[in-house]
């Protein structure tokens, strides 16, 4: 759901399919984004989140990078980890990559920056709402 949302941010920006994999480009360079969402209240980083805000998301996107980096620059891409937890708090590089997404719709819709920054964010969030709602009705 957040892929789809984030394909539907970007419109017209180029993307390429190979492999399955989505394709972005991000500053000229394909960019493979590896989506994840993940809970701070998981028992093997409960104490890790208590101590550090965004410790969670730091160590995933570590973990992506590892797992990624080496098949991405045989491919010519550059691995990005776009990690966000189920509270809704953005890992760095997914912000910073989803900051750029957001100035290119700002560009490509005649929007102030803190606009289309404010509608991608709000969008990408919802999602995240749903999926959660989703996630609880499961467990009843």
């Amino acid at each position: 759901m957040l892929l789809s949302k984030l394909k539907l941010a970007l419109g017209s920006f180029p993307t390429i399919r190979s492999q399955d994999l989505p394709i972005f480009w991000n500053l000229g360079r394909p960019a493979a984004l590896d989506i994840s969402v993940v809970s701070p209240l998981n028992p093997s980083t409960l104490a890790e989140a208590g101590a550090t805000f965004g410790a969670v998301l730091e160590a995933t996107e570590s973990r992506k990078h590892q797992a990624n980096d080496e098949k991405c620059s045989a491919l010519g891409w550059v691995s990005t980890p776009l990690a966000v937890d189920s509270y809704g708090a953005w890992g760095k590089e997914a912000s910073l990559f989803l900051a750029q997404v957001a100035a290119r719709l700002a560009i490509h819709k005649s929007l102030p920056k803190s606009q289309a920054f404010f509608d991608l964010f709000s969008n990408l969030s919802f999602c995240l709402i749903r999926a959660n709602a989703r996630a609880i009705l499961r467990r009843v």
